[in-house]
């Protein structure tokens, strides 16, 4: 039982992250349609990123894929790339989007609270995957 949850938890955690993946792509490549979701006060924030941070957003998305396909892999490295994923998005969200690039009015209350839950998801992998590391799951 503890080998299938494993398996749904780690193919749950890839799925989520090339969620995230499509939403950088769509949003980067300017999609129109898919930009049509967001208030136009978090467009402008975004366009208004400097590169560094979009650099980190990037990083922060490629490094939560690359970290769920280790967990998917069973290498005890995806733990410290959940922990990194987690510190650069919370970096970028708590260290420059809210305090500097206007994001309590871009985000508003929906877009703060699921932030933090972003973040949340970033952490409990990593605590899974040291769970999983110590349990013999992962190598």
């Amino acid at each position: 039982m503890r080998r299938a949850i494993f398996w749904i938890v780690s193919l749950a955690a890839l799925l989520w992250s090339l969620v995230g993946l499509y939403d950088l792509y769509m949003t980067l490549t300017l999609n129109r349609d898919y930009l049509a979701q967001f208030p136009p006060q978090m467009l402008a924030m975004i366009e208004s990123f400097p590169e560094w941070r979009r650099l980190l957003w990037t990083t922060s998305i490629f490094l939560g894929v690359i970290a769920a396909a280790l967990l998917l892999l069973r290498r005890v490295m995806a733990e410290r790339a959940f922990w990194a994923t987690a510190a650069m998005m919370a970096i970028g969200f708590l260290g420059y989007d809210l305090p500097f690039a206007g994001g309590m009015e871009a985000y508003g209350t929906f877009g703060i609270v699921f932030s933090f839950i972003l973040i949340a998801i970033q952490i409990l992998l990593a605590l899974y995957a040291r769970w999983a590391a110590r349990h013999g799951l992962l190598k």
